[in-house]
């Protein structure tokens, strides 16, 4: 498997992308993986690895890339991420997600026509953002909050009133147990997207909690992850293929 590092320009100077390619040659549906408040860090790495065997163009861009490269925090040093949060505005998101899909249209191993996002915690906040402002193939988002209520000294704001935008199929994916993300907001995400009837699904796995996909975090819940890993790849073959 190819991987590594390429730099592309945005409209903040120059940022790091993490890419990782099939070892088919051909042209290759892609996707955006989007970080979680952590960075690029491991856990993101395989994700994309992931992505990649199952035939993806998988690219991850450092959405820290203003506060330094390579940024990369540990999962119990939240204290840490509050000032790089507070920096990243809706704004810079969906132009650091655009400069993704400009590096990957221009790919000469990617089918331009197929690219989707999926995001993980901010990612998945930042994949809901990208539906609202960008032409994709599909959007999903995976424990995503702050989309409903502001989050205090957070740089990026609810975005509910921008869903009459989102011009793709969206999934929705949640735990349970996310004490970060009430059954309420579930609900009124849910009613915002079928007001403007939008395709869309929400999945909310029994018994797991924010963060569960990831098994480098203590709230990983194996059979959650593994179930949701393959509806993931069911609805990107729907959407994609």
């Amino acid at each position: 498997m190819k991987k590594g590092f390429v730099t592309v320009s945005t409209t903040e100077g120059a940022m790091d992308i993490y890419v990782a390619y099939p070892d088919k040659s051909g042209h290759h549906p892609a996707i955006v993986v989007l970080q979680e408040a952590f960075g690029v860090n491991h856990h993101i790495k395989d994700v994309c690895h992931r992505f990649a065997q199952e035939g993806y163009v998988a690219a991850a861009p450092e959405l820290f890339h203003r506060a330094g490269k390579n940024l990369e925090i540990g999962y119990s040093d939240f204290e840490k991420v509050k000032p790089v949060l507070a920096n990243i505005t809706n704004q810079r998101l969906v132009d650091d997600v655009n400069s993704t899909l400009t590096y990957l249209e221009h790919d000469a191993m990617v089918d331009a026509q197929k690219i989707a996002v999926v995001g993980y915690c901010m990612g998945g906040f930042a994949a809901m953002l990208s539906a609202c402002h960008l032409s994709l193939t599909t959007a999903i988002s995976y424990y995503g909050g702050g989309m409903v209520h502001e989050r205090p000294g957070f740089g990026f704001r609810p975005f509910l009133h921008e869903f009459k935008n989102i011009s793709c199929p969206v999934l929705l994916v949640y735990g349970e147990k996310d004490s970060g993300i009430p059954a309420a907001d579930i609900e009124a995400i849910q009613a915002e997207l079928s007001r403007n009837k939008k395709v869309f699904e929400i999945l909310i796995y029994e018994g797991a909690g924010h963060g569960f996909a990831c098994d480098e975090r203590a709230s990983y819940h194996p059979a959650a992850a593994k179930k949701s890993w393959n509806d993931t790849l069911k609805w990107l073959s729907e959407k994609m293929r």
